[in-house]
């Protein structure tokens, strides 16, 4: 295991996830003091040394110049000392005890300053330490100006031993992963962005005229040894020597020549490897090579379940069935359900109690479902605690189609887990749209997911009809419970059975877990998270949220926990299946696609089966089939007409992405 790298708790967590934080550090005072520095001693650079055994002209014009391997030393010790005067003390606020090594100004000229797709070299021994850059914009950085963009959650994962002259095994994939897995780090002149040496990082040219200008301070733990990794294929191609370093070595060095008079610490034995892409997807979920496991996996949820096998099964497939109602509180829960007074009740098919505007509404539900629920679930699980509730009402017709998606993110996912307990109260299949679950589909993803739907765009948000094929649906008798993860990829097919499906559902966490809500900023890539009760779901929810969010505002008197950066990674339906097939090993469930394209009148690749259906606008609602009216929203009633007298073929697709559109 590393040694920890951040004093406080909460960066050191998001830095383990992420593999870099995002933190105040320089004033404008202090961002101007440094900007006159490097103008003030740039006439004394000679210019980089290039790739080895070339002639240098130092009047060349170059795009983006790092002080470290510039020809005049006397300049590199220079910078080093007026970088780390002031960056070493405010570094050493935020991290654990930590020494610079390599002090760096970063200028990049308009037009120019690409910085291929790379990581940096190993100063550590990186299975004990981590090594960290802080690198500050000097003027406010962005995706224009060739601002860092990460690979989150690739440090500590690929080229253990980087150096200079060492192959990097990704060096194939460079414009494939640039292409669909960075996050730009827009930030402000003065933030730092303390990133893992280790982590996959790009930065593109300088678009906007002047220059973009950045410090770099690498810093490693002050017990540490700083190592340098080097391969001589033309004396020994089979190993690498580790060679011991300091500070002095990296101001005097040529990167790219064999260092000479250092000690040799060891050899490691060297065998050139070349990624593929599935290579790079599958390294992005492997273990770690520093054994660190995160505190998830640690905990491996052990405090949910009493019974260690259903804890075993929920841990591998996502969730759990289990009987839990007895048909006097099936009978109960409905009654008391059609007693209530539904004004939230739109016309599209599918609805929860938490859709209401009713505050009151909603707390009476709440009181109801936990009064029932969880003296049902207390011998079944420990440690735990309920903080939403709702009916969740399917009436019969194709509106209601749920397509693939996940839950919100309820807690801190790397220290607790969230599920939802649900529970139909009456015998459910695909015929009446009973729940459908991609099994084991938790564990791909670990981004957090935020508010408000359909705004804010999920990584499945492009792949609803890529998934559909592989959701597996679970026939359930009534006053069963299926107990889900809520990183669970979910959907429901249509209830076509003329019977409204009526369910219940209650979030249920680890009692010492903070509940937590992340919320979108519009217009930006920004996620606030906040620190929330459970009376916040009695007043909050997405219909909410859409409204401020449709209105570029956002909850001002919500408790403020921290900002991140979004971040999606962008998967072809070809990626987003082998990942899929290749994690869960998931089937395609071809005879309920051949159904549902019956159903709606299209081909399972998702075209039209006539030009009637294609001339219906994309976006347009079900105009000729409307719901009964007055009807109350549950109902043991029948409805007469045949199918294909209540949908007509010219409405069907159109509906369909309606809805797959906009229940993301």
């Amino acid at each position: 295991m590393p040694k920890q790298v951040f004093k406080d708790p909460i960066l050191e967590k998001e830095f383990n996830k992420k593999g870099y934080v995002v933190i105040p550090f320089l004033n404008d005072d202090e961002i101007n003091y440094f900007k006159e520095k490097f103008f003030d001693t740039i006439n004394e650079s000679c210019g980089p040394k290039i790739g080895p055994n070339v002639d240098f002209n130092a009047n060349k014009e170059i795009g983006y110049d790092f002080t470290f391997i510039d020809n005049n030393i006397d300049y590199k010790k220079k910078v080093f000392d007026i970088i780390t005067e002031k960056f070493n003390s405010k570094a050493n606020s935020y991290l654990l005890d930590y020494k610079p090594i390599i002090a760096n100004y970063i200028r990049k000229k308009e037009g120019g300053g690409e910085v291929p797709m790379h990581q940096n070299w190993a100063f550590v021994d990186e299975e004990k330490y981590t090594s960290v850059s802080v690198w500050v914009p000097l003027v406010d950085s962005n995706e224009e100006n060739g601002t860092l963009q990460m690979v989150d959650g690739s440090h500590k994962r690929f080229g253990q031993y980087r150096g200079p002259m060492v192959p990097w095994e990704l060096r194939k994939l460079k414009e494939e992963i640039v292409a669909k897995h960075l996050t730009p780090m827009t930030v402000k002149a003065g933030q730092a962005v303390i990133l893992d040496d280790s982590i996959v990082h790009y930065s593109n040219i300088n678009k906007t005229p002047g220059l973009r200008l950045a410090i770099q301070l690498i810093m490693i733990p002050t017990e540490a040894s700083s190592v340098h990794y080097h391969l001589d294929k033309a004396v020994d191609p089979t190993n690498i020597n580790v060679l011991e370093t300091d500070v002095d070595f990296y101001t005097n060095f040529h990167p790219w020549l064999k260092p000479k008079g250092l000690k040799e610490i060891k050899k490691i034995p060297f065998n050139e490897k070349i990624f593929t892409y599935e290579d790079f997807l599958n390294g992005l979920k492997a273990p770690r090579f520093d054994g660190y496991h995160s505190t998830t996996e640690r905990q491996n949820y052990s405090s949910f379940f009493k019974d260690s096998l259903l804890q075993e099964q929920f841990s591998k497939d996502g969730y759990v069935k289990l009987q839990l109602l007895d048909a006097a509180e099936i009978a109960d829960l409905k009654e008391f359900y059609l007693s209530l007074k539904h004004e939230h009740i739109g016309n599209y098919g599918f609805h929860v109690s938490l859709d209401s505007k009713d505050e009151q509404y909603i707390k009476t539900v709440f009181d109801k479902l936990f009064k029932t629920l969880k003296p049902k679930l207390n011998p079944i699980l420990k440690d735990y605690k309920t903080f939403t509730a709702s009916y969740v009402i399917k009436e019969a017709g194709l509106q209601n189609i749920v397509p693939p998606h996940q839950d919100w993110s309820f807690v801190d996912e790397e220290q607790f887990c969230s599920a939802t307990v649900w529970i139909p109260l009456m015998d459910v299949n695909k015929a009446n749209g009973a729940l459908g679950v991609i099994k084991g589909s938790h564990l791909l993803f670990n981004s957090p997911r935020n508010s408000p739907s359909p705004q804010s765009k999920s990584i499945l948000s492009e792949h609803l009809f890529t998934l559909f094929p592989y959701i597996d649906v679970i026939d359930m008798k009534a006053g069963e419970a299926l107990i889900f993860d809520n990183r669970l990829i979910h959907a429901s097919p249509p209830n076509i059975s003329n019977q409204t499906r009526i369910g219940v559902g209650i979030g249920i966490t680890q009692s010492d877990a903070q509940l937590l809500h992340y919320y979108e900023l519009p217009g930006s890539n920004m996620i606030e998270v906040y620190n929330v009760d459970d009376i916040f779901f009695e007043k909050y929810n997405n219909a909410k949220f859409s409204e401020l969010y449709n209105n570029g505002m956002k909850p001002t008197e919500l408790e403020l926990r921290q900002t991140i950066i979004k971040s999606v990674p962008k998967l072809s339906k070809e990626e987003m299946i082998q990942l899929i097939t290749s994690k869960t090993n998931a089937k395609p469930n071809m005879a309920l696609m051949s159904e549902l394209a019956e159903l709606y009148q299209y081909n399972v690749d998702g075209t039209p089966k006539n030009k009637t259906s294609a001339l219906k606008e994309e976006g347009h609602h079900l105009i000729e089939h409307k719901p009964v009216q007055n009807q109350p929203a549950y109902a043991e009633w029948k409805d007469e007409r045949t199918f294909f007298q209540k949908y007509t073929p010219k409405n069907i697709l159109a509906e369909i992405k309606y809805r797959l559109n906009n229940l993301n």
